[in-house]
C-alpha cells in the first residue's frame, strides 16, 4: 500500500500528519522513507517549520549528531543553524536511501547520502557537498516521533 500524498498539517509538520500505527514491516519503512524526504524538504524551505516542528516531530530527548539533546537545546541548535546559513538545500541522493525496521520494536532507521547547499549572502559564504544522512523513528506512542539524526560530511567545498 503506497503512501497517500499528504497535505502539510500542523504548521507544514512532518510527523503529525498520520498516526504512529504502522504494523507491517513494509508499512513502517514507507513511512519512515516519506518522513526523511519530507523532513528534508522542510528544512530547506522553511524556517519557521524547522523549528517549530521540532516538539511535533521529536521525542522529549534526542540523540543529534551523537550527543543529548532536549527539545529546547534543538530548537535552539536549530536556529544558530539557521543564522549560520538562512539559505538551505538538502536532497536525498536517488538511489541511496535505505529504511531498516524492527518491527517488534517499532523502530526504524533510514540512512542516505544528501547533496547540499548552503548559502549566508551577508557573510558572502556558500558550500557545497554531500554527507552521510541517519535517521531514526520510533513508532511506539501515538504518532511517529524521530529518535535521532546524525550523519558525517563527505565531499564538501567552498563555492564562488
Amino acid at each position: 500500500m503506497p503512501v497517500p500524498a499528504l497535505p502539510l498539517l500542523c504548521a507544514g509538520l512532518v510527523l503529525c500528519s498520520f498516526p504512529a500505527l504502522a504494523q507491517s514491516g513494509p508499512e513502517m519503512q514507507r513511512r519512515t522513507a516519506f518522513i526523511a524526504e519530507r523532513y528534508l524538504a522542510i528544512w530547506s524551505s522553511n524556517d519557521g517549520g524547522a523549528v517549530a516542528g521540532v516538539p511535533y516531530m521529536y521525542g522529549p530527548t534526542v540523540q543529534f549528531y551523537g550527543r543529548p539533546y532536549t527539545q529546547g537545546q534543538l530548537i535552539d541548535e536549530k536556529r544558530a543553524a539557521i543564522r549560520q546559513w538562512p539559505q538551505r538545500r538538502y536532497a536525498i541522493r536517488p538511489g541511496t536511501l535505505r529504511v531498516t525496521c524492527n518491527v517488534p520494536q517499532a523502530k526504524c532507521a533510514a540512512r542516505a547520502v544528501i547533496d547540499f547547499e548552503v548559502a549566508n549572502p551577508a557573510r558572502g559564504a556558500r558550500k557545497v557537498g554531500s554527507a552521510r544522512f541517519d535517521l531514526g523513528v520510533s513508532y511506539a506512542g501515538r504518532q511517529p516521533r524521530i529518535l535521532y539524526e546524525g550523519g558525517s560530511l563527505g565531499r564538501r567545498r567552498a563555492a564562488t
